[in-house]
């Protein structure tokens, strides 16, 4: 009897199989790193991490991100782009609106001839990953960000096992296959009518967004206190969290 693998535990065995190895092992410092925001003293820096891969890679780099304001890591893109790498990049639709540096440096992406695309997730494309030349992979918790580098406390792993690489590349068509060309895609789309108070009705004074959800609340609104330190954005009113692109709560008296 012939045994057939099958593809979806190959990831997980290598990862434990990576994870069982000695923290000192050749092998596995070789296929495993991390940094972190701030780094740690004699570590490796986060974005810089992200900027040398790009700038080694030389066939593809595939980038699924959140948020992306990084003019390094946009600077790098580009540059690997007009030397001939395959660069193609997945990203979440809440980028789109006017007034954010994330529709900047997309759009400048997509200017300098780089595919981009929208992910039609129903919530939050919230991945942050990069995979260079389809044998490494970069992930955690850092968004190509000015805050990520700078004020956040963030995690960035590179990862050169084969196993795991290839469950990343299954995961970016999938995902690919489910998201529209930027072209397609450039604006948000369209809000329902419920779904943004008119001004009559706005509240009055300060209001609280959701960074995740980009809803916004005021007291009386029943999650109003339940958002989280790490994901509130206070606005002066709600005129202010409009034009940031937040939309109004629903539940709320």
């Amino acid at each position: 009897m012939r045994w057939q693998l099958s593809s979806w535990w190959i990831a997980p065995i290598g990862a434990l199989l990576l994870a069982a190895l000695p923290l000192d092992s050749p092998a596995r410092a070789a296929a495993l790193a991390v940094c972190f925001a701030p780094p740690l003293p004699g570590g490796c820096d986060a974005e810089a991490t992200v900027v040398d891969a790009i700038a080694a890679a030389r066939r593809t780099v595939r980038m699924q991100i959140y948020a992306f304001t990084s003019r390094p890591i946009l600077a790098a893109l580009v540059a690997a782009r007009r030397r001939g790498v395959v660069v193609r990049a997945i990203v979440d639709r809440g980028q789109f609106h006017d007034d954010r540096n994330d529709t900047r440096a997309v759009r400048r992406l997509a200017a300098a001839g780089v595919p981009v695309f929208v992910d039609s997730v129903p919530g939050l494309m919230h991945d942050k990953i990069m995979i260079v030349d389809d044998a490494t992979v970069l992930t955690g918790s850092f968004n190509y960000t000015w805050s990520a580098e700078h004020r956040n406390a963030e995690n960035l792993l590179t990862i050169r096992d084969p196993a795991v690489v290839g469950a990343y590349l299954r995961n970016w068509r999938a995902r690919l296959a489910e998201s529209r060309p930027l072209a397609g895609a450039a604006d948000p789309p369209a809000r329902p009518a419920a779904a943004t108070r008119p001004a009559a009705e706005d509240p009055t004074g300060a209001v609280r967004g959701n960074r995740n959800t980009r809803i916004y609340q005021w007291p009386g609104c029943r999650y109003y206190d339940r958002i989280g330190m790490a994901n509130r954005v206070a606005f002066p009113s709600a005129a202010a969290a409009r034009a940031a692109g937040y939309r109004a709560a629903r539940n709320c008296r």
